[in-house]
């Protein structure tokens, strides 16, 4: 205690003496001074700043605030303040910096709407908002189709790229295709029943007792076909007694095909249903997946940080951590995650690369060359091979540096030269990391009972009973109503109807046919010497009418109604597609602006996808249903 007692006194003294002989030379002429061999003014300056408080260095800026700066700060163009924020955003881990795009497209800076597209694109690369922006630019305001239609191959890889983005879309496309699919499946079912339900009353009304006319058939079916509805089985329960109807009375070839629509019909209301509502749910209600995409953008707020270190153990949130780290220079903390995350399973070329940079910036050279190699052996990256002819440069090594350049320029050489732009913006070691892998994110939505809740309440109006609460047992339930179909086609002695004049030709009834033509047209057609003349040639006549009649009415129904054509043709499956086509073509449209709002990802890229796929369906739609046409015509003839 005495000693630091004694030595404030000392500073205290040394103060004192310093502020006293500051005073006393600021009185002293400058000519004074120059005699004691001080220039003027010199001793007083020191004297005063020795007695003022020392002022802390300014601490330096966070990963955010220099991001932020290097956006903000004034430039002498556009280009000049793209390229170093893209710079600035590489170097911190940001491979897509979206804000600053969306600044950009909201017309913050300056230029035409062709020079913000591509400065928005070289900002977020991933961005799908935006590349079509891009492609607007250059159809609307550029006049140049042919870019246009270069830059779409942009677009569809910034949205199966973008995080975000490639869930939305999967999650949105998923839902309008199982739409789509179990509505054209339904639609198939239902006309497979109408075709064979007079055959079916017909034959339902020899299994009552009596002899109950036509309607009373046709009203016992009806209420067989309504019995899911009271017990509460909903429309998917009428599709399964559908389904047995069609396969009851259908040749082997329709009840393909209507297999084929009941396995369509399950796999939209289960898997797929499912699996859209997680990738729609995933990051509204997964806190890491959130926190990890928003550091990953370099907008990770200290709450996120705090999210992602609660859960030690996920992998998302690992390398999530681990590349803030890195940005932050605590090197150590993000080598120890890294090695951490390659020794608990297998190894993505992302997390190679980015553990080669951290290792690189650690001063391990040979270490580092090692983890790109890993890397490349799991597939070509030019973005890898930059960061490897950096460690080669550093290595000094500069036959190894050319030839890993070429390789680079050789699968890509525009990203290559964009890079190595980059890299001059300041002439310093620059390096990139790779962005979290996509397959991070999907392993959660395909994780079991991910989209449930979700899928379930958008299935409850169709199946809303026990058949349909869960995918096995609805599953079990297609299967067993298709086994029904089989063994009713099996066991009962099926009506039909002559192919001539519809007549329904029947076992139990005791009518005589012959083949597919009832006895009158069997007479008629090919033993027309057992019959008079004058009326064989009014019974042609009456059946050339009938022909012309139903003729009108089928092509009426055909083109009205959907996979009529198809079945008249006796082509269940061309039916199949236009059913199908026609239905994902309408869900297509009336969702295309999505079925959530767009999160600022997509903007026109969504209707311009949905309704392209919508045309693409028409076209399916018209081809099978002007091929139909043109068969059953043929066949006529």
């Amino acid at each position: 205690m005495v000693v630091v007692a004694s030595c404030r006194l000392v500073g205290r003294g040394i103060a004192l003496g310093s502020l006293w002989l500051a005073v006393a030379l600021s009185g002293t002429p400058a000519s004074a001074q120059e005699e004691m061999g001080v220039p003027p003014g010199e001793i007083g300056a020191a004297a005063q700043s020795y007695a003022q408080p020392a002022v802390a260095p300014a601490p330096p800026p966070s990963p955010e605030e220099a991001l932020l700066r290097a956006w903000s700060d004034p430039a002498d163009s556009l280009d000049q303040r793209v390229s170093r924020a893209r710079r600035a955003a590489l170097e911190s881990g940001t491979w897509s910096f979206d804000p600053a795009a969306r600044a950009v497209l909201g017309g913050v800076v300056g230029g035409d709407p062709l020079q913000q597209a591509e400065a928005a694109v070289a900002l977020a690369p991933h961005l799908p908002l935006a590349h079509m922006r891009l492609v607007s630019a250059h159809w609307l305001h550029a006049e140049d189709s042919m870019a246009a239609l270069r830059a779409m191959p942009g677009l569809l890889r910034a949205i199966a790229s973008h995080p975000e983005a490639s869930l939305w879309f999967a999650g949105t496309g998923l839902f309008v295709l199982a739409v789509g699919l179990s509505a054209g499946a339904l639609l198939m079912l239902v006309l497979a029943a109408l075709r064979a339900s007079p055959n079916a009353a017909h034959d339902l009304g020899h299994l009552v007792p009596g002899d109950p006319p036509g309607f009373a058939r046709f009203a016992l079916l009806a209420a067989l076909v309504l019995v899911p509805i009271a017990a509460g089985e909903g429309v998917f329960g009428v599709a399964l007694v559908l389904l047995a109807i069609g396969i009851a009375y259908a040749s082997a070839w329709q009840r393909v095909v209507l297999g084929i629509a009941a396995l369509a019909l399950w796999a939209a209301l289960y898997p797929m249903a499912r699996i859209g509502a997680a990738a729609l749910e995933e990051f509204p209600n997964d806190t890491v997946a959130r926190a990890a995409f928003s550091l990953s953008q370099g907008l990770a707020s200290r709450a996120d940080v705090l999210r992602l270190e609660a859960v030690p153990d996920d992998p998302l949130a690992l390398r999530a951590l681990a590349i803030d780290a890195r940005r932050r220079g605590h090197l150590g903390r993000a080598d120890a995650l890294y090695q951490q995350i390659l020794a608990n399973g297998t190894p993505d070329p992302a997390v190679l690369n980015n553990a080669g940079n951290v290792r690189l910036a650690l001063g391990h050279q040979e270490s580092a060359i090692e983890l790109y190699g890993r890397a490349l052996d799991l597939g070509e990256s030019p973005v890898v091979y930059f960061n490897l002819s950096q460690a080669f440069g550093r290595a000094f090594n500069v036959d190894a540096l050319n030839r890993v350049l070429a390789d680079a320029q050789r699968v890509d050489g525009d990203l290559v030269a964009q890079l190595t732009a980059l890299q001059r913006v300041r002439n310093e070691s620059f390096v990139v990391d790779l962005p979290l892998d996509l397959s991070l994110l999907w392993q959660r939505v395909l994780a079991p009972g991910a989209g449930v809740a979700l899928s379930s309440s958008l299935r409850a109006p169709v199946a809303p009973g026990r058949l349909g609460h869960s995918q096995a047992t609805a599953g079990i339930a297609v299967a067993a109503a298709a086994a029904i179909g089989l063994a009713l086609g099996a066991m009962l002695r099926r009506s039909t109807g002559c192919s001539r004049c519809g007549s329904r030709m029947c076992a139990r009834c005791e009518t005589d046919w012959a083949g597919n033509l009832c006895q009158s047209c069997d007479l008629l057609f090919n033993h027309p010497d057992r019959t008079d003349r004058a009326l064989r040639f009014a019974r042609l006549e009456a059946l050339r009418k009938r022909d012309r009649r139903v003729g009108r009415a089928a092509t009426v129904a055909s083109v009205c109604v959907p996979g009529v054509a198809g079945l008249l043709a006796n082509h269940p499956m061309r039916a199949l597609a236009a059913i199908l086509g026609f239905t994902v073509a309408v869900a297509c449209f009336w969702w295309r602006a999505g079925l959530v709002p767009d999160p600022l990802i997509a903007g026109r890229a969504a209707p311009t996808l949905f309704v392209a796929v919508a045309g693409l369906s028409l076209l399916v739609y018209l081809g099978s249903l002007l091929s139909s046409l043109a068969a059953r015509r043929g066949s006529d003839s």
